[in-house]
């Protein structure tokens, strides 16, 4: 709990500007919808946030 607490703090720092100009996270999202003769249809959705280290 205390290393969950950290990193928020951290972000929130970061994301104010403490420790130099903001960047803004990349996001990015896929989905995929799909069918096959073993188990039928099925969805696969993948979220990836990216924070630059500079």
């Amino acid at each position: 709990m205390k290393r969950v607490v950290m990193l928020l703090m951290l972000t929130g720092l970061a994301a104010c500007g403490v420790d130099g100009e903001p960047v803004k996270p990349d996001v990015g999202m896929s989905t995929t919808v799909g069918v096959n003769s073993r188990g039928g249809s099925y969805t696969d959705t993948s979220i990836n946030i990216h924070f630059p280290a500079n």
